[in-house]
């Protein structure tokens, strides 16, 4: 590959992976006109609670988080960045932890939520922006903001029989707080659902 390539390499690289971390950052803030830019207007979307397009997804996002409780706080953290492109296509898989802490039944609590996520791009006219977006979990935890406040018999009442195990509170806070509950595509670590993303995006950028 000539210098020159390298280079045009380069900055689709940088371009993609600038999008897909924007985006996160836009979510967190309420930037809602910024997300919906990260996205073509077709794009779709598969996360926890949703699957469908992607422009209808931050319409939902927006609504959801206007329910929350005034001091409830979260953040998505991003890492290990893999950019691959081929032309006007590109992929973009990276780690991604949602940090949440949320106020429910008059208790604070910390969520994280550990996750891959597969960014599938194009570029049109000249600009890079997400055509598909997968959430692949692998795990999540619950804690009590401080501890010993939440008395055992909380968390014996929870029924988490509903949902995947390693994904259990994530699930269980969504259905039960903002009434949205696990989609049917949704993606778990390890599953033949998780290899198929990944194949897909093989095959985007061969």
């Amino acid at each position: 590959m000539s210098d020159e390539a390298r280079l045009h390499a380069a900055v689709d690289k940088l371009e993609m992976m600038e999008v897909a971390m924007f985006s996160h950052v836009c979510r967190d803030t309420g930037d809602w006109d910024g997300l919906l830019d990260c996205f073509h207007p077709d794009a779709d979307i598969t996360t926890s609670w949703f699957m469908g397009n992607a422009h209808a997804f931050i319409t939902e996002s927006r609504d959801m988080m206007g329910g929350h409780h005034p001091d409830d706080t979260q953040k998505h953290i991003a890492g290990n960045v893999r950019v691959r492109v081929n032309g006007e296509r590109g992929v973009c898989e990276y780690y991604l932890t949602l940090h949440q802490r949320r106020t429910m039944d008059g208790y604070v609590f910390d969520f994280s939520t550990w996750s891959s996520v597969v960014d599938l791009f194009e570029r049109r006219d000249g600009r890079w922006r997400v055509i598909k977006r997968t959430m692949i979990y692998e795990k999540d935890r619950m804690d009590p903001h401080k501890p010993g406040e939440v008395p055992a018999s909380y968390f014996e009442a929870m029924d988490l029989t509903p949902y995947p195990r390693a994904l259990r509170y994530h699930c269980w806070r969504n259905e039960k707080f903002s009434g949205s509950p696990p989609s049917e595509n949704l993606v778990m670590e390890g599953t033949d659902k998780a290899r198929a993303i990944r194949e897909e995006a093989r095959r985007w950028v061969p």
